[in-house]
């Protein structure tokens, strides 16, 4: 019965602890890691950190570890990253409040108030002195005119050289299935098969394993269909063909052999194409075809360029757009950026405006936003 007991106590952890940072296990170990260096830098003697309950709504020990929370924010701020050399960003030092707040009061049942007034309002200070709060890192998307361009540089390196055809490759392929740089590198080469329609066209089915959340139960691999096309940078069955030609498996070892690799950089053997591959390829393509500030491309590059370049086709709905990218929300209207041909189309379409709005026909009518 014990052994049961610990087993379901370790389970119940294990799980409350996910529903307490669901989106990130990583970030709450660099929360706790921040709360254990600022404890270290208060002596014991002057100050408890935390006080624990007497009772259900101890007052004294809420507004006590409430306070300890306006410390470590006020430390935070002054503390300088050893990663950036910069102070913590206001949204860094607000998810690690949220993360821990919830952290310490299951592991340890202290008494910290749900709305913690002075900490709220401490946030929503420093976060509106924060001149780059809500900003979004600036990610140019990798296109379709850039695949073709990019061809015409590299095109001949891809017919002869395996390394090469499996980088353009993996990103032509980022870029049509709209896919993470994470989603692409867990992919083995059996999860590719080359197919043919009645009519002649041919094309492949990728299967691949959506992530979108870190530290989640692996989602069930969904089929991705890429077809044929002229035979340039952008045909991404065209240069998966290419790439098992020059780098051939076994069927027998198709289920353990990484979809995208590339030659070991010393000796025989093979490495796995990993996200930071990907992004460093991302940022030399860019560079090749003119662009120089590499901190504007990443990993994602291809995703944005992908869903951009569906969106502006003006003939895909919402919902395919969200299906193809695998967005659990409506975060594909950030990824598909906006363009000079929609802007226009959008344009002549406003001068076709016919109708009378609802409010004008039923007065007492008030549209919600």
């Amino acid at each position: 019965m014990q052994d049961m007991l610990d087993m379901l106590q370790a389970s119940a952890r294990e799980r409350m602890l996910r529903a307490y940072a669901p989106k990130s296990k990583g970030t709450l170990r660099s929360a706790i890691r921040k709360l254990g260096q600022f404890a270290a830098s208060i002596p014991k003697h002057k100050r408890e950190l935390f006080c624990i309950s007497r009772h259900t709504g101890d007052r004294q020990a809420s507004s006590h570890n409430e306070w300890t929370f306006v410390l470590f924010v006020e430390w935070m701020l002054q503390t300088i990253s050893a990663k950036t050399g910069k102070p913590l960003s206001s949204s860094t030092i607000e998810t690690y409040v949220s993360l821990l707040k919830g952290y310490l009061i299951f592991s340890y049942d202290f008494e910290i108030p749900a709305e913690s007034p002075r900490l709220k309002r401490l946030i929503a200070m420093i976060r509106s002195e924060d001149p780059l709060a809500g900003a979004r890192r600036k990610r140019r998307g990798f296109r379709r005119r850039h695949l073709i361009q990019l061809w015409r540089l590299k095109g001949r390196a891809c017919a002869a050289e395996p390394d090469a055809a499996t980088k353009l490759a993996a990103l032509a392929t980022a870029w049509i299935v709209l896919a993470r740089g994470g989603e692409l590198c867990t992919c083995t080469r059996a999860d590719l098969e080359f197919h043919v329609l009645r009519n002649g066209v041919r094309y492949a089915i990728l299967w691949l394993r959506p992530l979108k959340k870190r530290g989640a139960a692996p989602a069930a691999k969904v089929p991705q269909y890429v077809q044929e096309a002229d035979g340039g940078g952008a045909d991404a069955y065209m240069l998966l063909r290419r790439m098992v030609e020059l780098d051939f498996v076994p069927m027998a070892d198709r289920a353990s052999t990484p979809l995208f690799r590339l030659k070991a950089r010393k000796g025989k053997g093979h490495r796995t194409i990993t996200v930071a591959h990907l992004r460093k390829f991302t940022r030399d393509c860019a560079a090749a075809v003119g662009f120089r500030d590499g901190k504007q491309w990443g990993a994602h590059s291809a995703r944005i360029g992908g869903a951009t370049d569906l969106a502006s086709t003006g003939k895909v709905s919402q919902l395919l757009l969200q299906a193809k990218g695998r967005w659990g929300s409506d975060i594909g209207r950030i990824y598909a950026r906006m363009t000079r041909r929609c802007q226009l189309a959008a344009s002549r379409l406003m001068h076709e405006a016919r109708g009378r709005d609802l409010e004008e026909i039923h007065p007492d009518f008030t549209q919600g936003v």
